[in-house]
């Protein structure tokens, strides 16, 4: 199971009530349908020798702007955030997730890239780095914590798929392993975030609408409200008789960030996705 922390941040409850921006009898009866979940799993097309990837290097980084609550619930349990020394270890049960969160957020903010070296953990800060170790095979690999998870009792870690392949139990799903935290996130002047870290394109979805005329007024007003060269708005048709009303930021996140609330201000609970395909 996973659970989007930075998206609970940004607002992630739907669109504003699109009769209070009408102002007037509009049909407002459609709505987008929800999309159907993939299954998890390992890569369709693996285009990625994992063997050959470098193992990473732990470098000092700054607490993650998003994803570090001191306290929060997930079916109804809480968690609390809370430092980790550098040398703690733990052994327990790992999993893994893949395709079906290829390119969504982490909890830290940043795109979950199957591919490279990272990990979730239900409590410690993040970004993190921590050796793991298969206690099956004792095949051994630094990984970067930068998500939140596993949420099942008996878990410790979640691994990205290249990680679980490179540890040798992507097959079996699961294995117990031993890590060990090697670096935890510190606050000290001149710590900049991972310089291979780069912001991920937001999308700011505002609402869907049945009819394209209301959606491009409505994209029209907001691109008067906002009116800033730092940010777009477009209208997308979804192919299904819905026409999506978007807010493009510059890949920011000062820029992200100031216009979220500003829409908030507006009275709007905008949608945060993350583009994956280059916007035209």
């Amino acid at each position: 199971m996973r659970v989007w922390i930075v998206l609970v941040c940004l607002g992630l409850t739907g669109c504003a009530s699109v009769g209070q921006w009408m102002g007037r009898d509009a049909d407002i009866s459609q709505s987008e349908p929800a999309p159907t979940e993939a299954p998890d799993g390992p890569p369709l097309l693996v285009s990625v020798d994992v063997d050959a990837l470098p193992e990473p290097r732990p470098a000092d980084e700054p607490l993650a702007r998003y994803g570090n609550p001191e306290r929060y619930e997930v079916d109804g349990v809480f968690y609390q955030v809370e430092p980790v020394p550098e040398g703690f270890s733990e052994t327990g049960i790992a999993s893994w997730y893949g395709r079906k969160f290829h390119g969504r957020l982490t909890s830290s903010g940043e795109p979950f890239d199957m591919f490279t070296f990272t990990a979730a953990h239900k409590t410690m800060p993040i970004p993190a780095w921590v050796r793991v170790t298969n206690l099956a095979n004792n095949r051994s690999l630094i990984v970067r914590v930068n998500d939140r998870g596993p949420f099942k009792p008996d878990r410790v870690l979640d691994l990205s798929w290249a990680a679980a392949k490179r540890l040798g139990f992507e097959a079996e799903g699961t294995a117990e392993v031993r890590y060990e935290v090697l670096k935890a996130p510190v606050d000290r002047p001149g710590i900049v975030a991972n310089p291979l870290v780069t912001p991920a394109q937001a999308v700011l979805q505002i609402t869907a609408l049945s009819d394209e005329g209301q959606a491009r007024a409505l994209a029209n007003e907001l691109s008067g409200q906002i009116g800033s060269e730092s940010v777009r708005v477009r209208v997308e048709p979804t192919g299904t008789g819905l026409y999506r009303v978007q807010v493009v930021p510059r890949p920011d996140e000062a820029v992200i960030e100031a216009v979220m609330q500003q829409l908030v201000g507006l009275g709007w609970t905008p949608q945060r996705l993350l583009a994956r395909t280059e916007l035209n």
